[in-house]
């Protein structure tokens, strides 16, 4: 994977797609339908852009679009898979690595607050030493994704400054136990200083790098998380899926937009990340 620009489109989401067919009495079978409309949006963008091409990758489950997988490796795309049992906390694995893990990247989710049980922190901490030393045997990058709730803490001071403090935690302690992804994908924030803490904190172990992923938000969100991140030396690209495919891939299941124009929209919101993204680093 290139170290220097990822342009990721995440579409690996599963209980999210769950819960909305559920809610419409639609079978879950139609969420392979979504993640092929990813995987074509994806091509279109490919062809159209060079640095797609260049810095594209795709994040996709073996779940739902285990055929996918297979033709994008064949493709050429740079896919990669979840570790994950999705939605889990305390972290578990959806299959045997060997199983799941079939793209050519890894990615892992865990969600941590320093105020869990110590109980809990630490059979996450070994689940991802396991998962490391698992990636570094079959010469997989890994993607470590860290998700902090918020919980009593206002927002606004969570979001600038409680967040990037936890998240700077967590990385350091990583590093101390000798864990060192790849790629952080983490939370943007809208902090310049938010960011700086987090950026700090990930330079300790000059190998690692880091994505910002999206969370659903919009688009005007996400540039200020990309502005934020502007000054950091760590920050190489985005991780970002709801945000591109959410809206179009619901149109589509709910017949009220072909598949050809829904990953052509797919494709149009990547990009615009991507332009987003580069013009971040010209300024």
């Amino acid at each position: 994977m290139n170290t220097d620009r990822v342009y990721m489109l995440a579409a690996d989401h599963r209980w999210q797609w769950e819960e909305w067919c559920d809610a419409r009495s639609m079978p879950r079978t139609r969420i392979a339908e979504v993640k092929r409309l990813a995987y074509d949006g994806f091509l279109l963008a490919r062809d159209r852009s060079a640095a797609v091409r260049e810095c594209g990758a795709l994040l996709i489950d073996e779940q739902y679009a285990s055929p996918v997988i297979t033709e994008a490796l064949k493709a050429g795309v740079n896919v990669g898979t979840p570790a994950e049992k999705a939605g889990s906390f305390p972290l578990a694995w959806c299959e045997p690595f060997s199983r799941a893990l079939t793209g050519a990247f890894v990615k892992v989710l865990v969600r941590h607050r320093p105020d869990d049980d110590r109980e809990i922190r630490d059979g996450q901490w070994a689940k991802l030493k396991a998962l490391q030393t698992w990636c570094h045997g079959a010469g997989k990058p890994l993607v470590i994704e860290v998700l902090v709730a918020r919980r009593q803490e206002p927002e606004e001071e969570f979001e600038a400054s409680g967040r990037p403090a936890m998240l700077a935690g967590f990385i350091g302690e990583a590093y101390r136990r000798a864990l060192a992804p790849d790629f952080w994908k983490i939370e943007g924030t809208p902090s310049k200083e938010g960011a700086r803490i987090i950026d700090a904190a990930i330079a300790a172990d000059s190998w690692c790098r880091q994505i910002i992923l999206g969370k659903a938000a919009d688009l005007d969100t996400i540039h200020r998380w990309f502005a934020a991140a502007a000054g950091s030396p760590t920050a190489v690209g985005f991780a970002i899926g709801r945000s591109v495919f959410w809206e179009p891939s619901e149109a589509f299941l709910s017949g009220t937009r072909t598949a050809g124009q829904a990953a052509a929209d797919i494709c149009a919101n990547y990009l615009r990340l991507v332009d987003a993204w580069d013009a971040r680093r010209r300024n």
